[in-house]
């Protein structure tokens, strides 16, 4: 009998111990996932040369064409009244079948003050990182590609053409007016700045850590001037960790729980 109770007395920090270390090892081995990613080498069609010698398919990257992810479309400036349409946002964007440089793969193009977005959510993940290739292309000096983040929804979308929400292949809730209002670029504490590069005909590639824990968070990339100036973007990637579930919480405190107990009935049996 005493050697049965030895054996269980005995059990007690052993399981403790392996309770917590399995609470620990679950917490520390969560692997950052993939929250978004884009190289549009899903692209096959590039019907249009522009500017000439130039193959691209033109308008906002869909997910009919190629688009691996939902893409939305918005102009940031440019006061012209002709630029306040739909089809004006859309004409400025398009997919190159060559990314010229030594990128010859398949990239995103805007010019014009005007860009693609997208959108995630970051509820639930920690470590949330962005990362992007860009260029520019026959731009001048006081070209800037920009890109910047958003935090929060943006009714923009779906409500300043009178579409419905975006179905991922252009469609009017596909694209936003974002030159005034709100949210638009120049509104107080609308957006955060990440990058803006002055012209280089040279890739590069870009990393910034994004706010963890938002429902909804917004990335633009766009090409700040005029027309026939391009900023060109790839490889467009956000990846993070997820958040220990609560289950291993829990049995991380069990685990810390039996270990003081074994300690506090070690301590009375000693006494």
């Amino acid at each position: 009998m005493e050697n049965i109770w030895h054996h269980k007395r005995n059990a007690a920090p052993k399981l403790a111990a392996l309770t917590l270390l399995l609470g620990l090892s679950a917490a520390g081995s969560a692997q950052a996932v993939t929250l978004f990613s884009e190289n549009f080498q899903g692209y096959t069609s590039f019907p249009n040369s522009i500017p000439a010698g130039d193959p691209v398919n033109a308008g906002i990257a869909k997910l009919s064409e190629g688009a691996q992810q939902t893409w939305y479309g918005a102009r940031f400036e440019d006061t012209s009244a002709g630029n306040n349409t739909l089809s004006s946002i859309d004409n400025d964007l398009a997919i190159q079948g060559n990314g010229g440089g030594t990128n010859t793969s398949h990239t995103g193009r805007a010019e014009d003050d005007a860009g693609m977005l997208f959108k995630i959510s970051t509820v639930g993940y920690t470590s949330v990182t962005l990362s992007f290739d860009w260029r520019t292309f026959l731009a001048e000096t006081s070209d800037r590609f920009v890109v910047g983040v958003h935090y929060g929804s943006i009714a923009d979308f779906g409500s300043d053409f009178g579409g419905p929400a975006c179905d991922g292949n252009g469609n009017n809730g596909c694209f936003a007016d974002l030159r005034t209002g709100a949210n638009s670029w120049t509104a107080t504490g609308a957006w955060t700045e990440l990058l803006r590069a002055s012209a280089s005909n040279s890739w590069s590639s870009q990393s910034y850590a994004l706010t963890a824990g938002q429902s909804e968070v917004w990335v633009a990339l766009w090409l700040d001037n005029g027309e026939g100036d391009y900023g060109k973007f790839d490889n467009v990637l956000v990846t993070a960790t997820p958040v220990p579930e609560a289950d291993t919480y829990a049995m991380m405190l069990a685990g810390l729980g039996l270990v003081g107990y074994s300690v506090s009935r070690r301590k009375r049996n000693l006494s």
